[in-house]
């Protein structure tokens, strides 16, 4: 028999990540390749991070938000890159890379992320960086 969950059930049931204080849902998957739910309200922000292991694949089902990304280097984020994304949009995340998403909408940003399911844990690294965009060059829509 296969397991089958109800997103929208789980998030209303769900409590904020310990770590981050937003919700981040396991939804399915082993160790290797696993689908999580994040739900980010008008404002929130999921914090600059990032990952050693594998890409993290991320869809935008709802809202519109602003991703801002750079590689983690020598201690150092370089090159920041701000960009919007909206409802439809898909990306992929590479190891080393830092990225933050906001959500810049007056409703919920729902992404669906895909990921070894340890980048909701153990290979998950925070790092002090203002990724709001302040005076980064945003990309044109």
């Amino acid at each position: 028999m296969v397991e089958i969950v109800n997103t929208e059930q789980l998030l209303e049931s769900s409590t904020d990540d310990q770590v981050i204080n937003q919700k981040v849902v396991f939804l399915t998957g082993d160790d290797n390749n696993a689908f999580f739910m994040i739900e980010l309200q008008p404002n929130e922000i999921l914090p600059a991070h990032y990952h050693k292991e594998k890409i993290e694949i991320y869809y935008i089902m709802k809202g519109q938000g602003r991703i801002t990304t750079g590689e983690f280097k020598n201690e150092k984020v370089l090159d920041p890159y701000v960009q919007n994304v909206e409802e439809g949009y898909t990306f992929s995340i590479s190891p080393n890379m830092v990225h933050q998403i906001i959500n810049t909408g007056t409703k919920p940003l729902l992404i669906l992320a895909s990921a070894p399911k340890s980048h909701g844990g153990e290979d998950r690294y925070f790092v002090e960086f203002d990724c709001n965009g302040g005076d980064l060059p945003v990309e044109a829509d």
